[in-house]
């Protein structure tokens, strides 16, 4: 259940607008998320290229054609996310190494914190063979490196 305080809504921003934009944010993930996987698909596809081409690379593939290439996966990611907001990444000849989890998450906020609300999500932090875990709750997301 969505909860929505009166004060933060104002006469253009009301339920059922809030309703539209939600309804509207569900079609562009189904979009997005059908796009991903095209995006997949025309890697593994073209895959004998790029092991011709790029061994040991990373690169960004998007609607059938290869749009960032890096050695090191962060430095595609603007590339690759330039267009659309999404692209396939992977290394080429090392995909069955590589394990990235990417989570999309939605929270609360701390309205009680000034100047501005601050999120408020809890978080299970796991070693990379998932056999051990520590939750944190009241963590703040940030975008600072970890």
């Amino acid at each position: 259940m969505l909860a929505v305080s009166r004060r933060h809504l104002s006469p253009l921003f009301t339920l059922s607008r809030l309703w539209c934009i939600l309804t509207l944010m569900s079609h562009e993930r189904d979009i997005v998320e059908k796009g991903f996987e095209q995006d997949r698909l025309d890697y593994w596809a073209m895959r004998d290229e790029l092991l011709a081409k790029y061994t040991g690379k990373w690169v960004a593939v998007h609607k059938g054609r290869v749009i960032a290439v890096a050695d090191e996966p962060l430095s595609i990611m603007e590339q690759a996310l330039a267009e659309d907001g999404y692209a396939y990444t992977n290394k080429v000849g090392d995909e069955d190494k590589i394990v990235i989890r990417q989570r999309r998450v939605s929270f609360p906020y701390d309205d009680s914190y000034s100047p501005t609300p601050l999120p408020r999500v809890a978080a299970v932090l796991r070693n990379f063979s998932q056999t051990k875990s520590k939750t944190i709750t009241d963590a703040i997301p940030t975008q600072a490196p970890m």
